[in-house]
């Protein structure tokens, strides 16, 4: 490897660590949907975001994840960061919907039924 070459990558690795600085530091969560007969799967996971830090949140027929980023010196100001927003079929029992944390994974269970119509619900997050 030419000396330039290894120039070029250190400057690009100082540069997205000062990109990632000023986005505030955020990781991507990893989001996979297994889309079941009965039931879809989501399956979340978030680097360094504990459970008590999660929010879901169900309107109509999309389902919302934040991640409630709080003040540690005022405890009062909690600020919804929005992680992902995933679109549901209109089949979605949502009073079933159940939300449990494990091992660093949240599993989202959504279970369908075909007489469903839209609701608005909070999904309390269980933890194991």
């Amino acid at each position: 490897m030419r000396v330039e070459d290894r120039m070029l990558i250190k400057n690009l690795a100082h540069t997205a660590e000062i990109v990632n600085t000023i986005n505030g530091g955020m990781t991507e969560p990893v989001i996979n949907i297994d889309k079941k007969e009965t039931e879809w799967i989501v399956k979340v996971r978030v680097p360094g975001v504990s459970a008590e830090h999660l929010k879901i949140e169900v309107r109509d027929y999309e389902m919302f994840l934040f991640h409630i980023i709080s003040e540690e010196t005022t405890a009062d100001i909690e600020l919804p960061y929005l992680l992902s927003a995933i679109k549901l079929t209109s089949q979605v029992d949502f009073d079933g919907i159940m939300a449990e944390y494990q091992a660093g994974e949240l599993s989202i269970h959504l279970p369908l039924d075909e007489t469903a119509s839209g609701y608005e619900r909070d999904i309390e997050i269980f933890k194991k």
